[in-house]
């Protein structure tokens, strides 16, 4: 029996869902990439199964290790460039996971209901479906982490060559702005940032003013740094030059976390390509 394939469907058949795969892995495991970088990431990932399927002479064993694990790899390394091998790894699994779950979800529509069984899913079936289920599963993940989304992560911070590793707090309701640069400001125990400066401190300070309950005005001393990174659960946030606000005092009663983030440092970070 011969069958027809029509390349350029089934390169934007398979574009489309490796685009979406690579989307729905940068929700869940909240990494950091361009939109541009995942549409390069799932242009590879079909045009290398068009090659694949169109060459001849290759043996099944190589396509299938090709398409399952090269392929993939490549994909995840070109969508997400900050990611170290373990990290890429444990991507894959995930991807391998989403694939594989959609392909049930699809074969249960086309078992179980006569009009996908008559007429068959199609590309817009299959493109109409996946947005669905990418659009259900992404709202569903969206209230989930709502509840956990306040959390304790460590900290590295770098001034001038010296490094500082300390617990912070992800708190949603820090809405400090630096007001000249409009730069995020994350909230630094006074006492670690002079452990971090050394003997010499930064020569100039901002001011930050803030309000809280009891105190309607008020002001922070603040500077950038170097560097920060903040280690999430499946990848490390860079953020160059951060600022920060000195707080005199403890954040924490018993001393669990000596920072407090700005929201908006561990959520996705735009890359430059």
């Amino acid at each position: 029996m011969k069958y027809e394939l029509y390349i350029d469907v089934f390169f934007l058949l398979n574009f489309f869902l490796d685009t979406l795969l690579l989307l729905l892995i940068r929700r869940v495991l909240k990494c950091t990439a361009t939109h541009l970088r995942l549409l390069m990431g799932g242009a590879f990932g079909a045009g290398m199964t068009c090659i694949l399927t169109v060459l001849p002479g290759i043996p099944v064993w190589l396509k299938l290790f090709a398409g399952y694990g090269m392929i993939s790899i490549c994909m995840i390394r070109i969508s997400f460039r900050q990611m170290d091998r373990i990290q890429v790894l444990r991507t894959s699994v995930y991807l391998y996971g989403f694939a594989f779950l959609f392909g049930g979800i699809l074969h249960f529509l086309t078992t179980w209901f006569p009009l996908f069984r008559e007429y068959g899913i199609g590309v817009l079936g299959v493109c109409t479906t996946g947005a669905f289920l990418y659009g259900s599963f992404s709202l569903w993940h969206e209230k989930r982490n709502r509840k956990q989304e306040n959390g304790l992560l460590p900290v590295i911070l770098l001034w001038k060559g010296n490094i500082q590793q300390l617990t912070a707090l992800v708190d949603t309701g820090n809405r400090l702005y630096e007001p000249i640069g409009g730069k995020p400001v994350s909230i630094l125990e006074k006492s670690a940032a002079e452990a971090l400066f050394g003997e010499g401190g930064p020569e100039m300070l901002r001011a930050i003013p803030f309000h809280s309950i009891g105190k309607a005005h008020g002001i922070l001393e603040g500077c950038e740094l170097t560097e920060m990174i903040v280690t999430g659960e499946h990848e490390k946030i860079r953020i160059e030059k951060p600022m920060v606000g000195l707080f005199d005092g403890k954040l924490s009663a018993d001393g669990a976390y000596q920072m407090i983030l700005h929201p908006t440092l561990t959520k996705k970070q735009e890359e430059s390509v």
